[in-house]
């Protein structure tokens, strides 16, 4: 195998960890209501809590200015991934593709291994498959054909949506049934969905094990992998463009976050109204979910735009500092929210679930937020790494890494 080595601090891009850390920190506010009830009360605010007061105003914002944004944005740095990895310098001059290959194995690997001992939300599965598949192998399409690949993967997924809506009365009612029981369950079945979390370790293994079946078999080829394929080709074109990289100038970055913003959550903020009318029902619920697939595009780009004005103008350095830190620590900091959580709300922990309404999910939000921004720096401070990846980078280059920051 040709030799690499792991990307050194000096080279690393700022611009991408802050966005990564952005994007990271934003995903929990999503995840943070499935780490805390059932899934169904992830797609629909009436399964287990008073859709009202503050609650229903959590519920909103956080599907307004999050949801899907954050992992689109994440997606889009996951994409410019690949372009870097490319680039490393190998004693044969290739690409290290061996390496490439190597990585998203073992991705795949600690990505199941979460999904189905930790938390079923699991999206590190969907990532590595969509590197594996997809990624290497369109990493020297031009900008344009890049830009065109996402429209046609973002238009797959899509059309699924809406053929998935418009065959639900002709689906089996057995099948029908089972879907019903997550995105509009009886309170019956919320309540019997909620113990199931609140059970011994091993019964919650066991539930947990057909929603991670379901999610990385028929979810992620109903939607994930066309999802997240269109933004990290996205994301890759953007790069190549000089975009995500920070080149392009300070007016281009402040057109593209009040336009892009602006746009994308007007849409998101329409079909979360437009879902509230419907009461999050199947199959109506189907073309108010498509406001948000497409607005989320647009606010995605537009939070990236964002955070780079910021960066270019100088702006919130001890803020930047601190998201950087969290961006360089993602995967780490991903699996220390699924184990944080599942200690605090899980049977086998505290047993907190279904406790905390959408409001008292955000509390919960801030305090990881405020811990990773204060306990990222000083870990970094110290070592080259954060453990996940350090045990990733262990993997993926088959010799153990140097941890400890040489002073």
């Amino acid at each position: 195998m040709s030799q690499a080595t792991p990307v050194s601090r000096t080279d690393r891009l700022e611009t991408l960890d802050v966005l990564r850390g952005f994007a990271l920190l934003g995903i929990l506010a999503m995840n943070i209501r499935s780490m805390t009830a059932p899934l169904s009360a992830y797609v629909n605010p009436y399964a287990l809590f008073d859709h009202t007061g503050a609650s229903r105003a959590a519920y909103l914002f956080t599907a307004t200015v999050f949801d899907l944004k954050m992992m689109g944005l994440f997606s889009m740095l996951f994409g410019v991934g690949v372009l870097l990895y490319a680039a490393k310098p190998t004693e044969t001059g290739k690409p290290p593709r061996g390496l490439w290959f190597r990585r998203m194995s073992f991705l795949l690997l600690i990505g199941l291994v979460h999904g189905y001992v930790i938390w079923g939300g699991d999206i590190l599965v969907p990532y590595a498959l969509c590197g594996m598949i997809l990624l290497w192998w369109v990493r020297r399409f031009p900008p344009w054909g890049l830009v065109a690949g996402a429209i046609f993967f973002l238009a797959v997924g899509a059309l699924l949506t809406v053929g998935h809506g418009l065959s639900w009365d002709a689906m089996p009612e057995a099948e029908r049934a089972q879907e019903a029981a997550i995105m509009m369950p009886t309170p019956e079945q919320a309540r019997s969905q909620l113990s199931q979390m609140l059970g011994s370790y091993p019964e919650f293994v066991a539930a947990n094990a057909p929603t991670v079946l379901m999610i990385e078999t028929l979810y992620f080829l109903a939607f994930f992998f066309w999802r997240c394929s269109g933004m990290m080709l996205l994301g890759m074109a953007l790069f190549k463009w000089g975009f995500l990289d920070g080149r392009r100038s300070a007016g281009t970055y402040a057109l593209t976050a009040v336009v892009g913003v602006a746009a994308g959550l007007f849409l998101a903020g329409y079909g979360a109204a437009e879902l509230e009318r419907v009461r999050y029902g199947m199959p109506e619920r189907t073309i108010p979910d498509l406001w948000n697939y497409g607005g989320a595009v647009l606010a995605s780009v537009g939070y990236a735009a964002a955070f780079l004005w910021v960066i270019k103008r100088g702006m919130l350095a001890g803020l930047r500092r601190r998201l950087a830190a969290v961006g360089q620590m993602a995967f780490s900091n991903y699996l220390c929210h699924s184990i944080i959580t599942a200690v605090i709300f899980l049977g086998w922990g505290f047993g907190f679930a279904g406790r905390l309404d959408y409001a008292g999910q955000l509390a919960v939000v801030a305090a990881i937020w405020i811990f990773q921004l204060v306990v990222s720096p000083m870990w970094l401070a110290r070592y080259r790494f954060g453990p996940a990846e350090w045990l990733w980078r262990s993997l993926t280059y088959g010799t153990r890494q140097p941890m400890i920051r040489q002073t």
